[in-house]
């Protein structure tokens, strides 16, 4: 408020703000004194003047300390920069006799007592102050080394506890006993980085130089949490200080960390490329502070910062959810955060934006900010528009607490306040420790060249081991002695060990097979039945689901199914079998395209609905099926997160075209493809991804195929040699699995073993009634098909046959459709690959073998240089050199499809007759 508010104002706005509580006692602004006395004496108030500009200075003052205090503490350590990057002082922080001439108040009333009003805990047991003291507490309270906004949070409960938390006298004071404890947490911290540096003097490490709090601030969290009922916290964070948290805070063996820098480490003894900083660990411990067990899992991240996020909340999530941890009590997170980061990735936004979705939430995350002041070598000012990195936490009214990382003991209190706050309230909140980096952004680089003045400070900085140390011993709470003593024990217990033998892989899977996917006839007509029907009484559905219901009861009774109907029925067998299914997405509870219908809505009472599959049996597991907010990074990283907590369940993420994974690009690559070779850590997650050249244009036709062929595993060059089962080999050998099914049967099949899944999921075939499979091709016995053979009059007479095109997906029906106008059903065979990656060596050489006289194709409807042909191409050539293979589809571009509807079809028309022209490839030479 500005201080040239008029008097009236000024009066007005006191007395509204002091009006009396019923029952409660009530100061009357017209004398200094308490209601309900007798007529007071001149000598008991003051004048009726002073008391009303007191007041409407008291709202002002208390106010702007509420909202702009933090603007004006004392949070960096090295004292030359302003975390909210303004070192401009707000002129209504400022307390000078000008600011209280302005409401009328002259430099005597500074040592006046005033009431205190019942909105504020400055007073702490007492309800009369000094001006001059209810100054000093306000600047203490907000000014100090803490800094907290709160004021933008729309709930008056929630603001008046942080009041309570950072305006009562003498609540910030810690026992002897807990200093002592933060010390030696300190000395932990400190000493272990001080041995990695001399140690590996020439190697990175992201060492939490400048920021040792860290370690303490981590484990002050964990004890209140633990102490409120918490067993188990999952953390995500960047690599820097993550050695330190693994040996400090998780407690990972400190041989297993300085192994990892053994230069002869393969990376089969514990995931490739720079494990050191870059691996997670999981490890179950007693909490010595709470005498409690507790879990403590920190999540592999790649150097993609904050990609982790989503990831941690899903695991979270996922660990609530087996637990039956509904309120988040058991099962908790912990994400770290650099400052550039925090405010530089898009998915940050995306994360906290599903931490209060009801599908989503982990009821309260806390976040600690590892505010170095810089980004690599980017200042501040140059990386973020908002005041603070933090500022994007306010869209979900987290309270956000900036703490200066030299003062140890606020660190700890803000920590503990947080973990308070999430136990209370079940929100999100962030801590910000506004820090230093002693070094660069790694220890072998050179920060001088792009902060000079900053680093200069730095070399000067006094450890903050020792300033706290310095404090403590001041204080009589330790000797000098003690301290060198806890520093020296610590040192002892760091010694280097040789490789252990238990970093050697455990080499095959004990067992490996693919169990059998079919079904009794009776579960599927049950399931479809359930399908086609309304579990609940009185429940109004819409006139066209009535006719879809009524469509799969038709099916149902002609043992046919089609795409969704085969999918319920998948979901349905493994709900039976106590398998947790999870389908989320964007609309996937419709699906896009109004094909699914797994949740149904009541057309006359407002959120009610049913989800029939979860009426299939009596003692079946959950289906969860979610609308997802409008992301895909986000939202595939936390489906992602939830897979890896369960191996027995079957969690899908589906895009609402498959074009859409483009923005969850990261968590593909980082993640889903490269996760398990990096850090060792299986995944079973399955992509739904729908995809087709329909004329629908560029955004809405692929799901870009050839970048997951890409990224598969498997060698073009060499013809596999397994000495088990070809197929389960292959299966447990590959990164992931890539499929494009053409029946819906197949699609039911598809999942045999655990492992990544990428479906390219069919659009106008949900509703083809040429793409539907029999009851036959789903009962017991029956089982997925990695390729479909011909099986018409060319499969017949194989000798006979001219031309065998191979393709996959949705262009079948097109080839087939095609040739039978043609009636070149005899000279031309049409091969289905169903499975494209790992490729079937095996089936593709037998049908070749087959066809000997035959020329080969491979038709697809994506152009060229997308698609599979680059992928298919070389394998075609190792299972049988001799015959080459030849391209059919539409010519290179740059878009992966037309908008123009007319320009699609005369496309399809010119490739089709490629496709069954066979004079075109006479005479030609591979």
């Amino acid at each position: 408020m500005s201080q040239l508010r008029s008097l009236a104002g000024a009066l007005r706005s006191s007395s509204q703000w002091m009006r009396g509580h019923v029952g409660r006692r009530v100061f009357d602004p017209r004398r200094n004194c308490s209601s309900g006395a007798a007529e007071p004496s001149l000598a008991a108030c003051s004048s009726s003047y002073v008391v009303e500009m007191y007041y409407a200075w008291l709202e002002d003052h208390k106010n702007v300390h509420e909202v702009r205090g933090h603007h004006v503490a004392r949070l960096d350590p090295l004292g030359i920069l302003t975390a909210d990057l303004d070192s401009f002082v707000p002129s209504d922080l400022i307390t000078s006799i000008d600011k209280l001439g302005s409401y009328g108040l002259e430099e005597s009333d500074l040592d006046k007592s005033f009431q205190l009003p019942l909105t504020t805990f400055i007073g702490g047991n007492e309800s009369t102050l000094p001006l001059r003291e209810i100054i000093h507490r306000l600047e203490t309270s907000y000014c100090g080394h803490t800094g907290v906004e709160f004021m933008f949070i729309n709930n008056m409960e929630q603001c008046q506890w942080i009041r309570q938390k950072f305006e009562t006298p003498g609540i910030m004071t810690f026992s002897d006993r807990e200093k002592r404890t933060l010390l030696a947490r300190l000395v932990r911290s400190t000493r272990f980085e001080d041995f990695l540096a001399r140690k590996w003097s020439s190697e990175k490490r992201f060492g939490l130089e400048g920021c040792e709090v860290l370690i303490p601030a981590l484990k002050m969290i964990i004890d209140k949490s633990s102490e409120a009922g918490v067993e188990s916290v999952i953390m995500g964070m960047p690599h820097r200080g993550r050695l330190n948290v693994l040996a400090n805070v998780v407690r990972k063996d400190l041989d297993q960390i300085f192994c990892q820098f053994d230069p002869k480490l393969e990376a089969a003894d514990e995931g490739s490329g720079d494990v050191k900083y870059h691996l997670g660990m999981y490890h179950e411990r007693i909490n010595r502070e709470t005498d409690k067990n507790i879990t403590l899992s920190l999540m592999a991240n790649p150097s993609h910062l904050e990609a982790v996020d989503p990831v941690v909340q899903g695991k979270t999530k996922a660990e609530q959810f087996y637990r039956g941890d509904t309120e988040g009590r058991r099962v908790m997170s912990i994400l770290m955060h650099g400052d550039a980061a925090f405010a530089g990735q898009g998915v940050v936004y995306e994360t906290f934006h599903l931490s209060e979705l009801p599908s989503y939430t982990t009821h309260g995350t806390i976040h600690v900010v590892v505010n170095n002041q810089i980004g690599f070598t980017t200042d501040p000012r140059m990386a973020r528009s908002s005041p603070y990195p933090t500022d994007v936490a306010r869209v979900v009214n987290a309270p956000i607490f900036h703490v200066n990382a030299d003062d140890p003991e606020a660190v700890m209190y803000v920590c503990k306040v947080a973990a308070e706050w999430r136990n209370t309230f079940n929100k999100d909140v962030v801590i910000d420790l506004v820090c230093y980096r002693r070094f660069g952004h790694n220890e072998m680089d050179e920060p001088m060249f792009t902060q000079p003045l900053m680093y200069k400070q730095i070399r000067k900085q006094e450890h903050v081991l020792k300033k706290y140390a310095d404090k403590l011993i001041s204080e009589g709470v330790v000797t000098l002695q003690e301290f060198e003593v806890c520093v020296s024990l610590y040192g002892n217990l760091i010694t280097v060990c040789c490789f252990p033998d238990f970093f050697k892989p455990d080499g095959e899977p004990k067992s490996m097979s693919c169990p059998s996917t079919g079904l009794n006839e009776e579960v599927l007509r049950h399931i479809g039945e359930v399908a086609s029907s309304v579990p609940l009484k009185d429940f109004a559905i819409h006139s066209g689901l009535s006719r879809i219901l009524r469509g799969r009861a038709d099916m149902v009774a002609k043992r046919t199914m089609d795409w969704a109907l085969a999918e319920y029925v998948a979901f349905g067998s493994l709900l039976k079998d106590g398998i947790h299914v999870r389908l989320s997405g964007q609309d996937v509870e419709r699906g896009t395209f109004s094909h699914r219908h797994h949740v149904l809505h009541d057309q006359e009472v407002d959120k009610r609905f049913c989800i029939p599959m979860n009426h299939l049996w009596l003692n079946q597991a959950l289906y969860t099926v979610c609308n997802s907010s409008l992301s895909e990074y986000g939202v595939l990283g936390f489906e992602l997160g939830f897979a890896m907590a369960s191996p027995n369940a079957l969690v899908c993420w589906e895009a609402q075209f498959g074009d859409f994974q483009n923005t969850a690009q990261c968590i593909i690559d980082q993640f889903i493809s490269a996760g398990q070779a990096k850090w060792v850590r299986h995944n079973g997650i399955v992509l739904l991804l729908p995809h087709g050249m329909e004329g629908m244009g560029p955004e809405h036709s692929s799901a870009r195929p050839e970048r997951f062929l890409q990224m598969s595993k498997d060698d073009p060059d060499r013809y596999p040699e397994f000495t088990g089962d070809f197929e389960v080999q292959q299966l447990y050998d590959c990164n992931w699995i890539v499929v494009n099914c053409s029946t819906p049967a197949n699609y039911f099949h598809v999942k045999p073993v655990r492992s990544n899944l990428i479906i390219f999921t069919p659009k106008s075939l949900l509703r083809l009634p040429e793409a539907r499979s029999s009851f036959d091709e789903m009962i017991t016995g029956t089982k997925f098909l990695r390729i479909i053979p011909d099986g018409g009059p060319a499969s017949k007479h194989p000798e006979k046959v001219k031309r065998v095109i191979f393709c996959t997906g949705k262009v079948y029906y097109e080839l087939a459709k095609e040739r039978k106008r043609l009636k070149l059903e005899e000279d031309v065979a049409i091969v289905r690959l169903e499975q494209i990656s790992p490729f079937p060596f095996d089936l593709i050489k037998a049908e070749v073998e087959k066809y000997s006289n035959a020329e080969l194709i491979w038709c697809q409807e994506e152009h060229k240089n997308m698609g599979y042909y680059d992928y298919i191409r070389p394998r075609f050539l190792t299972v049988h050199s001799k015959n080459p293979i030849w391209y059919v589809g539409r010519d290179p571009a740059a878009a992966p499809a037309t908008g123009n509807k007319f320009t699609h079809l005369a496309e399809l028309k010119r490739f089709l007759d490629t496709a069954f022209n066979l004079e075109a490839f006479k005479g030609r030479s591979f």
